[in-house]
């Protein structure tokens, strides 16, 4: 008899009679699909990013990418990631929905880190944007 159900897994119980005492018997089954990640994208790639190393030290720049943990953010659009998926050739495809200036609809865009500091996305070959260190500490 299922009596709980949880994201990735479910829990069984199964009972029967044996003399005169009702005995159960408690299991949890995982499964595990192809698609599974921790929705989140690691954190190799996040960080800000650029496509030309000018545009790293622009605050607002059109040629910048800043990559969060379920969000990719560009100049005018944005892409809020709900679920990713492990392509064939390394590269993570996120899905969920992109957003600008006129609203939102059902998107997804695809990432691979091709290099530790080089990262393509959209197309586009993105270099990561090294810290900027300053301020009080």
């Amino acid at each position: 008899m299922l009596f709980g159900r949880y994201p990735g897994s479910f829990t069984w119980r199964c009972s029967w009679e044996s003399d005169g005492s009702m005995k159960y018997l408690l299991g949890a089954l995982l499964i595990s699909g192809t698609a599974h990640a921790a929705d989140q994208l690691p954190t190799s790639m996040l960080g800000k990013w650029a496509s030309d190393a000018v545009a790293c030290g622009q605050q607002s720049s059109e040629l910048a990418m800043t990559v969060e943990p379920r969000t990719v953010l560009f100049y005018e659009q944005g892409y809020q990631i709900k679920r990713i998926t492990r392509l064939k050739d390394g590269s993570l495809k996120g899905t969920g929905y992109s957003f600008a200036d006129d609203g939102r609809s059902n998107d997804s865009i695809t990432l691979k880190l091709i290099e530790p500091n080089k990262l393509q996305a959209k197309g586009e070959i993105y270099y990561r944007c090294e810290e900027q260190s300053g301020g009080a500490r």
